[in-house]
């Protein structure tokens, strides 16, 4: 999964039509921890969606931007406009809000 460390990788990562999930997360969360294998699947399954990672400790001005108070935090974005967003390792509502924003291809395990 991409990194976004700066505003401007932001910015070019969420120009692109299609969906876009970014995960606001810190190098000590353990939810975040949690839910990473989950992330790993969702990003198998959603092979068409693109999946960024955005530290809220050292990428402020993203996390300001898309209103990051805990973490891990989801927002997810289709064709540049933010949908909607998870807060908290909740993977079924992570999943149905991609369900509901995705219309590529799905790989079933």
């Amino acid at each position: 999964m991409e990194e976004l460390k700066t505003r401007s990788e932001y910015s070019k990562a969420m120009m692109p039509d299609g969906v876009a999930i970014l995960e606001g997360t810190t190098t000590w969360c353990p939810q975040c921890k949690a839910i990473a294998p989950t992330v790993d699947k969702l990003m198998k399954k959603y092979p068409d969606a693109r999946f960024y990672q955005y530290n809220v400790e050292t990428a402020e001005d993203i996390a300001h931007e898309l209103g990051a108070r805990q973490v891990p935090t989801f927002t997810v974005f289709k064709d540049g406009m933010v949908q909607d967003g998870v807060t908290g390792a909740k993977a079924q509502e992570l999943e149905r809000l991609i369900k509901e924003n995705y219309e590529g291809r799905v790989v079933e395990e």
